[in-house]
């Protein structure tokens, strides 16, 4: 699979507005694909109709309307949803067979887009549907292995689906290098703590980290310890930062950033101190700093904090480079 299919993919996976249209289009292909193989009532033949003019509506709304549909409508769909599929099992010449499966779609469904208890309680209440149904009447031989069977694997499903989601979501945040927060992450964050800054009229600060000489160290000592090194200084910085509030996260290469909600120009400077005094020794980092002035965006702040990183690194390659006198200080 390519790029390009792997990035629609994961973009239609967590696209919730997205996806949903499938399971109701779905719906509609599975009734009426029966429609010409039994010989229903006209009640049933009536129900039949409506649960697949429904779904058909649910999916052109999703279609038509995406994520400007209220967020409540994406719990309310599967419970509407375990009444239609219970609805048709309770007319199907075999239930289990016929249409029961589609529980397993309210299962896929819950597990992708919601928590695991979330997911479980909807699973718990189509389960209890379906003993309705076949308490009351359904033709199936062996309902009770019908509703194993059925239930069982939807257990299975969202036990699975909901593990591979978190992991997948855990992957798109997280560096797997150091183990820190990536650039995604940063974004998003960065974002949430200066509306809260401007929401509260409090401080915010950003310090942005770069590793001098650290193309040097992977052409020296070969990149297995330049891994190593950034390893190092972000267990290091990770410890550092614990429990005060503060945000870390790897941008990319050997440049990190830090967020330091509350904090003013004195505060990040105390925090950059730390930052130094805890770096792996003999290799140094030099650190940009800046503070919202209460007006700029994210951005404009990003770029104050590139700019004094950068100026930094110029004035330590100036004093590397610059030739020094006979008498004169180091």
């Amino acid at each position: 699979m390519g790029v390009d299919s792997r990035v629609r993919l994961q973009v239609l996976l967590f696209e919730q507005s997205r996806i949903v249209t499938i399971f109701p289009a779905a719906t509609v292909v599975v009734v009426l694909s029966v429609l010409p193989g039994s010989h229903w009532s006209q009640h049933s033949f009536i129900t039949l109709l409506v649960v697949a003019g429904g779904s058909a509506t649910a999916a052109c709304l999703r279609l038509a309307f995406g994520n400007r549909l209220p967020l409540w409508s994406f719990y309310v769909e599967p419970s509407v949803a375990t009444v239609g599929i219970s609805a048709l099992a309770a007319i199907g010449p075999s239930g289990h067979v016929d249409f029961a499966v589609l529980y397993l779609w309210i299962a896929l469904y819950t597990a992708l887009y919601f928590r695991l208890p979330v997911a479980l309680l909807y699973t718990g209440v189509s389960g209890v549907a379906y003993l309705v149904v076949l308490a009351v009447g359904s033709n199936v031989d062996k309902p009770v292995v019908a509703w194993l069977t059925i239930f069982g694997t939807a257990l299975v499903l969202v036990a699975v689906v909901r593990s591979l989601v978190d992991t997948l979501q855990k992957r798109g945040h997280e560096d797997p290098l150091t183990g820190l927060p990536n650039r995604r992450s940063w974004d998003q964050r960065a974002d949430e703590e200066l509306e809260r800054a401007r929401r509260n009229k409090t401080p915010l600060s950003i310090a942005l980290i770069d590793v001098d000489n650290f193309k040097a160290v992977n052409d020296r000592d070969g990149h297995p310890a330049g891994d190593r090194l950034l390893r190092q200084f972000a267990d290091g910085w990770r410890g550092t930062i614990r429990g005060s509030g503060d945000f870390i996260a790897r941008l990319g290469g050997d440049e990190f950033g830090l967020l330091a909600p509350g904090s003013d120009h004195k505060g990040i400077q105390r925090v950059v101190e730390r930052l130094h005094e805890i770096s792996p020794q003999r290799v140094s980092c030099s650190i940009g700093v800046a503070t919202w002035d209460g007006a700029e965006t994210t951005a404009d702040l990003f770029r104050r904090a590139d700019e004094a990183m950068y100026q930094i690194k110029r004035e330590q390659r100036d004093r590397v480079a610059r030739p020094r006198y006979e008498g004169e200080p180091v």
